[in-house]
């Protein structure tokens, strides 16, 4: 009798190991073919100290360049090294930047492209009307931290960019990330908003506010149970093996004293 409970707890325990955790897979509800409508216009807009140069070209050189923001060179131990660059502006707390010639331009809360086009409709006014304007992006980041392969600050190459990126750029999440508790920690307004993410609900994490990834967003990935139980009591060091070995060792001699 007693051999056969062995047997049972034995072939229990070796079916839980051997079982796929439910919330492993990511986008579980979502099938071939599925169709899913955005909903949320994920590209990223300007804030207060964002940075961005502003490159503005016409068919007469000397007008167009009155408007562009005088070229520098990096200086490095008193001598000039590497190519000449333009100076970026910085998005003032009241969303403008101070253009020449022109003054104050609001650029907060508009895309890169949006940005481009308020700047051409203003050049028209000081009678440049074929004005070409590119606006880039400078030293944009997000940070990923927690349960990932490679935590760490990444730059924002493009004007849109998924969770699912983000996470991929760090490696994906590590073997003991919570799937189902992935944190987005958003400054927008001067608040401070917090989204909390299942990568295994498909329809929910693609119509989430979340999904795409603003600049300084903060993206955190919890640790899941068995990495929680690894830990010892002050967070830091994981336990080692000699340690669950002692565990099985004494919860087997308490069996065998039980069912003797």
């Amino acid at each position: 009798m007693k051999t056969r409970f062995y047997i049972a707890i034995c072939a229990a325990m070796v079916m839980a190991s051997c079982s796929t955790p439910r919330n492993f897979n990511y986008l579980q509800d979502l099938q071939n073919g599925q169709q899913t409508d955005i909903t949320i216009d994920g590209t990223i807009k300007l804030q207060p100290n964002d940075q961005l140069t502003v490159i503005v070209k016409s068919k007469d050189p000397l007008m167009s360049n009155l408007f562009n923001k005088s070229m520098a060179t990096q200086i490095t131990q008193g001598n000039a090294a590497g190519n000449p660059y333009i100076a970026p502006y910085t998005v003032s707390p009241q969303g403008t930047i101070d253009f020449p010639v022109i003054g104050e331009i609001l650029v907060g809360g508009l895309t890169r492209y949006e940005a481009e086009q308020t700047i051409k409709r203003e050049l028209q006014k000081e009678q440049l009307k074929d004005a070409n304007v590119t606006v880039e992006l400078q030293n944009m980041t997000y940070t990923v931290t927690g349960e990932v392969k490679e935590p760490g600050v990444y730059k924002i190459e493009k004007d849109q960019i998924t969770l699912l990126e983000a996470l991929g750029k760090a490696g994906d999440l590590s073997q003991y990330g919570k799937r189902d508790s992935v944190m987005v920690i958003r400054t927008d307004g001067g608040k401070r908003k917090t989204y909390v993410l299942s990568l295994t609900d498909g329809q929910k994490l693609l119509n989430s506010e979340a999904f795409n990834i603003h600049q300084n967003d903060i993206i955190y990935v919890k640790a899941n149970n068995v990495r929680a139980r690894q830990s010892t009591a002050n967070g830091n060091e994981t336990r080692n093996a000699s340690f669950w070995l002692s565990i099985v060792s004494v919860l087997t001699t308490v069996a065998v004293f039980l069912f003797k």
